[in-house]
């Protein structure tokens, strides 16, 4: 298989041009670009997933850990000692760790759900003393469980799901709208205001139709439709 240059289709070895925009300008997949880079140069090996996650984790500490720096330093300098870079620090240190646990837990749910709600119970926690209040744990708090449960429904389809394509953005679609109304129940609560829906209801409804569009296509026009092949990416 090789790739249309102009258009980015996938186009069989017997087709000598594009049958979509029949450009005769390809260019060889993958497979065979690793086979040639391994012609030329014998130490060649494409990067693993893996190594792909390690490597995109180690870059993110790195920017991570020099914008504490950068931050701890200009509050030392124009304050004398650490006052609103405390917020910023914690924030950061809840960054590496959301970065570290995507990277090598997500797949491991029993892990990475409980390690998310904890990292972000310890993220509002810390925002409280420095506040000297709980406002943040009491209003926040049930905000990230009910991300962190719908999250979790999410990937355990997507994870188990045979055919994985459409149905996936679908059912995300759907969670959005499910967490927004969740959400403005919980803002309305914090504010002791009565429980009346009203923009979440307009996000869920718009969201509703979309997700059904997208469960059409993948369930009764092509079953588990490639999302980089219909897109032609």
């Amino acid at each position: 298989m090789s790739i249309c240059r102009n258009c980015g289709v996938e186009i069989d070895d017997s087709f000598a041009t594009c049958p979509l925009c029949f450009s005769s300008d390809k260019l060889p997949d993958k497979k065979q670009e690793v086979v040639q880079a391994k012609q030329t140069n014998p130490g060649y090996s494409p990067l693993t997933r893996k190594e792909k996650g390690r490597l995109f984790w180690e870059l993110s500490s790195l920017l991570l850990f020099s914008a504490f720096i950068v931050t701890l330093m200009i509050d030392l300098i124009h304050s004398g000692r650490s006052t609103w870079s405390r917020y910023v620090l914690v924030s950061l240190t809840a960054a590496f760790l959301y970065i570290t646990m995507t990277v090598f837990s997500i797949r491991r749910l029993w892990l990475f759900l409980p390690s998310l709600m904890l990292v972000s119970a310890g993220l509002l926690l810390s925002i409280d003393y420095f506040d000297g209040g709980i406002d943040w744990v009491v209003h926040g708090l049930p905000m990230a469980g009910s991300f962190v449960v719908l999250l979790g429904i999410v990937m355990v389809f997507g994870y188990r799901a045979r055919d994985k394509g459409f149905n996936i953005i679908a059912f995300a679609a759907l969670a959005i709208g499910i967490y927004c109304i969740s959400l403005e129940i919980f803002i309305r609560l914090g504010m002791n205001l009565p429980i009346t829906l009203s923009w979440s209801v307009i996000v869920a409804a718009s969201l509703l139709p979309f997700a059904l569009i997208l469960l059409f296509f993948h369930y009764r026009l092509k079953r588990g439709t490639s999302l980089r092949k219909f897109f032609h990416l």
